[in-house]
């Protein structure tokens, strides 16, 4: 895959790095492809074997990657190619889910999980503090400046502990497990992050926390793809919010990962008209950059249609009684 993709810039999720970690996590990787045409890679794509409800699918995490002209038709060519290579070699896999620009007849909305088609990215490039800052938004830099004065007053202090111990780090990952009571969602199991920080190593995955008096109140689980970054996971205690730790935290990786010459931190998802669930991390993370990014959401393909239209109504059904009996 590296070789197909050169010097281009692609996700972490698509090179080989990330193979280690999906296997960690009894995900083996299915397949890698190269789209060509006129004898030329104009896509290349990793799929991974994943399951729902026991039924198998594969997941193309921020694939394909587009090294040509990224048009429908060719977006649509690919598909067809993909899904009669699924058919020959696994009858069972339902469906793949993967990245398009273009929404067509034969994506669909995801059955399960939540996607996002615009980002905000932060600009390292300029490279100091102050360069970074002039290049947000009014409240952005007011935002951050304020951030650092409250979180230092407070006595915060911000470090990178990638390698930290696994003891050490179920004490971080309880921070984690107070965001989703505060903020309603499922975390993965502690073993999870720990197996992504360990898997994939300190060159492709960072730990960075904010202690108050020792005791750990926000972190960011960051990924780094060459010269590009992003903040894949993160958490904030309650507490923190008195003292802006989060937008703390998250300035001082910025300037931290500029001044190693990273050129990008990716804040990895915001609100749009296909997900306005994310409006309210959204309307945090554009203080960071002027301009949203716009990127390919994922999208559900179906090899087997008729057995994914059944699993969608099973999950419906279900989801409507869990409603009913919640009542």
């Amino acid at each position: 895959m590296r070789i197909a993709i050169g010097g281009s810039p692609a996700p972490l999720e698509q090179l080989e790095p990330w193979e280690d970690f999906e296997r960690s996590q009894g995900r083996p990787l299915f397949g890698r492809y190269a789209y060509e045409v006129d004898s030329k890679t104009v896509a290349v794509i990793a799929l991974y074997r994943y399951s729902m409800a026991r039924w198998p699918f594969l997941w193309a995490k921020h694939g394909p990657v587009w090294l040509g002209e990224q048009s429908p038709t060719r977006e649509a060519e690919l598909r067809k190619l993909l899904v009669r290579e699924v058919r020959r070699r696994d009858k069972r896999v339902v469906f793949i889910r993967m990245h398009a620009r273009f929404c067509a007849r034969d994506t669909l909305p995801l059955m399960s999980s939540i996607t996002y088609d615009r980002t905000y990215v932060i600009d390292l490039r300029p490279g100091t503090p102050e360069a970074i800052r002039a290049a947000m938004p009014k409240d952005g830099r007011r935002g951050v400046r304020r951030a650092e004065r409250v979180a230092r007053e407070a006595g915060c202090t911000i470090a990178e502990e990638t390698g930290l111990s696994r003891e050490e780090f179920e004490n971080v990952y309880q921070v984690l497990i107070a965001t989703a009571e505060r903020d309603g969602f499922r975390p993965h199991p502690s073993q999870v992050y720990w197996d992504m920080l360990t898997t994939l190593g300190p060159q492709h995955a960072r730990l960075f926390v904010l202690r108050r008096d020792g005791v750990p109140h926000c972190w960011d689980l960051v990924t780094v793809a060459g010269k590009d970054a992003a903040t894949y996971y993160g958490a904030s205690s309650n507490a923190s919010r008195s003292f802006r730790g989060a937008e703390a935290l998250d300035w001082a990786v910025a300037c931290t990962l500029a001044k190693e010459g990273i050129r990008s931190l990716d804040l990895m998802g915001a609100e749009s008209t296909r997900v306005p669930e994310l409006y309210g991390v959204g309307r945090y993370k554009r203080r960071f950059a002027q301009h949203p990014t716009e990127v390919d959401g994922a999208w559900d393909v179906p090899t087997r249609p008729v057995v994914y239209q059944a699993l969608v109504r099973a999950r419906r059904t279900r989801h409507l009684v869990r409603k009913w009996l919640g009542r």
